[in-house]
């Protein structure tokens, strides 16, 4: 990637959300365009030369603010880096943004997000997006976690949810491919679906089961990587 294919960033926050979640911040220094839902490479100073995608979880801002949500891994590898030793003052490097798991510009039905783990990044961005204008659709937002504890950014969430009440907030620690189905019918919804890869699968095959159409389902291509 070429050096005007990046873009260098300041981080602002760093707020670990659990032993290996952290939620942080950081400031481009010249605007980015992209669209909520959208994911960029991440450069850190801690692991130079390699890098690694992660969805923002913001709609873009003027003030050009991001926010990244991110779960450490191999100890080696660049989301421990931003985890345990990323601080504020620290650059970044952004790469192009990518991804197509975006609002439809033409759609009015009501929505629905399943996400687990940080893939409550790019469902918080589209929601964060709808915010701003929606006054008629109905959001139904699935949370599928191993266990109470691992429900992070929940108060941010829970303040998203106290503000506008088209936005509905489900949490479950059971399989939550099998909670969407059991809230059904979805036949008139759009579906963003986003999170690790058994997760993803299982619901697509649910949501293929209720003969939700393929057109209206959109993931988070990431996790199958």
């Amino acid at each position: 990637m070429s050096v005007a294919q990046w873009w260098p960033a300041e981080v602002l926050t760093h707020e670990r959300r659990g032993p290996d979640v952290v939620v942080f911040t950081c400031r481009t220094r010249r605007a980015m365009p992209f669209r909520a839902g959208q994911h960029v490479e991440i450069e850190c100073p801690y692991r130079p030369w390699q890098s690694s995608p992660y969805s923002m979880a913001n709609a873009p801002r003027l003030d050009r603010v991001l926010e990244f949500h991110v779960r450490a891994g191999s100890p080696s590898g660049v989301s421990a880096a931003l985890v345990q030793r990323l601080k504020p003052g620290d650059t970044l490097r952004l790469g192009a943004p990518r991804g197509t798991m975006v609002l439809d510009p033409y759609s009015r039905r009501d929505l629905v997000f399943v996400t687990g783990g940080t893939g409550l990044a790019p469902a918080k961005a589209l929601i964060d997006e709808l915010s701003r204008y929606n006054r008629t659709r109905w959001i139904h937002l699935f949370r599928g976690e191993r266990d109470d504890g691992s429900f992070y950014d929940r108060c941010a969430m829970d303040r998203l949810a106290d503000r506008h009440p088209w936005l509905t907030i489900v949490r479950t620690t059971s399989d939550v491919a099998e909670v969407v189905s059991a809230r059904g019918p979805w036949r008139d919804h759009d579906f963003y679906v986003s999170g690790p890869r058994p997760m993803l699968e299982a619901t697509l095959g649910r949501l293929e089961a209720l003969r939700v159409p393929a057109t209206r389902i959109q993931y988070d291509a990431l996790a199958l990587r």
